[in-house]
């Protein structure tokens, strides 16, 4: 990752009655202190060792994470003097996970809009520090035009928050795509997917593997560029990796059918499987298969691509394959299914949406489909149409799929 970033030398803070600091963090770990009087007081990493904040003390070791004493003084003094300008006003909420608020703010110093994601760690919800924790520990190992940049860290123990400083992108594709009379043009979805895929590439050939891929995780600028964003549930993998990982990932809709199965022992093809959902999505504007339950989803991806062959059933060996084996087996009816897309469009899909995990390829093979090299060729970002602003419609969208998603997090550790 670059050192570009936020500069967070425009923020000043008033002189108060104690000695207080500021310590302002970019995404490399490099600080800047900010005495409010004449001295800085540092926040050792075992002052913050609470019970409810034990799941972050290697964060605070590892990146020098410091205590902003008084943030919220700043806070109120932003539109004279600091960085950040109405922070905690609803109006300026931007979207809600399941365990963090993204607000909108400005960077007065550069003159710019960022994106804000608070997280608390006072909730006894360790699973948040965790996700947080997760995300910046994978950020720092990508640096890609089509992956959010985690542009600082602020951090404040009046609040029990930290806050994640991303750059702001005006709308997600779950929000654009669902929109009543929008639809996509070929050139458009061509310049989508071939930018989730360079981005995708680049998350796998650093060993990432994102396993959260849907349309609300998927933000697009008025630029047309596409950047991939929340890496809480991204893992570090290795070819030959010994250590079992949860099969509870991936938002339910996008969840491929191995892990529906129970797989712990997998690789980036979960991420093109959920890619492939994706690109029919773009098309339809709606998710292709929406499940209710873990049940009901593993038949709506039989229904559509057929169930796994006997012999996939007895190499793969999944916990639950005893339970949801059908007793009859499922034709594949994807082309049938989505006959009036464009060939070259469904041959991509028919890969990406195989049931055996090692039909699906890679993204760098997805990126080199014929689907890219056929007319109408993918649009270049900068000719794509802008949308006029829509973040109160994006965040519905992903506050319903936080309250899906919500419940199906197990320990991801």
């Amino acid at each position: 990752m670059g050192s570009s970033g936020v500069n967070f030398s425009a923020l000043r803070i008033k002189k108060g009655p104690t000695n207080q600091c500021v310590c302002l963090v970019d995404a490399l770990g490099n600080h800047t202190m900010r005495p409010c009087i004449s001295s800085v007081v540092k926040i050792q990493a075992e002052e913050l060792t609470k019970e409810d904040f034990n799941g972050v003390k290697w964060l605070v070791m590892r990146y020098g994470i410091y205590n902003l004493e008084v943030i919220h003084a700043a806070i109120q003094m932003a539109k004279e003097e600091g960085i950040f300008v109405s922070l905690d006003l609803a109006s300026f909420e931007i979207g809600q996970g399941t365990y963090s608020n993204v607000y909108r703010a400005r960077d007065l110093d550069k003159r710019k809009i960022v994106a804000l994601k608070k997280v608390r760690f006072d909730n006894l919800e360790q699973e948040s520090v965790r996700f947080m924790a997760r995300e910046i520990h994978v950020l720092r190992r990508l640096d890609h035009p089509n992956i959010i940049k985690l542009e600082g860290l602020v951090t404040s123990r009046m609040s029990c928050s930290l806050y994640l400083v991303f750059e702001y992108m005006e709308h997600d594709l779950a929000g654009l795509a669902s929109h009543p009379g929008l639809k996509f043009t070929e050139p458009q979805v061509k310049c989508y997917m071939q930018q989730l895929l360079r981005g995708l590439d680049h998350c796998h050939s650093r060993g990432v593997l994102y396993r959260d891929i849907k349309g609300s995780n998927l933000l697009i600028d008025n630029s047309g560029i596409l950047k991939i964003a929340d890496f809480g549930l991204a893992s570090f993998f290795y070819p030959h990796q010994i250590q079992p990982l949860t099969s509870r990932v991936v938002t339910l809709w996008y969840r491929p059918p191995e892990l529906l199965l129970g797989a712990t022992y997998y690789g980036t093809v979960v991420d093109l499987w959920s890619t492939g959902c994706i690109l029919a999505e773009l098309y339809v504007g709606k998710p292709i298969m929406p499940g209710r339950t873990e049940v009901e989803q593993l038949h709506k991806i039989f229904k559509l691509c057929g169930s796994p062959s006997e012999d996939y059933w007895r190499k793969s060996k999944l916990p639950h394959a005893t339970i949801f084996k059908p007793q009859q087996p499922y034709r594949r009816c994807v082309a049938e299914t989505f006959k009036d897309f464009p060939t070259p469009a469904l041959g991509l899909m028919e890969t990406l949406l195989s049931i055996d995990p090692a039909d699906r390829g890679s993204a760098a093979s997805a990126f080199k489909s014929k689907f890219f090299t056929v007319k109408p060729l993918p649009g270049a970002p900068s000719s794509l149409p802008k949308y006029p602003p829509s973040k109160e419609f994006d965040a519905k969208v992903r506050d319903e799929e936080a309250r899906r998603w919500f419940g199906t997090l197990e320990d991801l550790f």
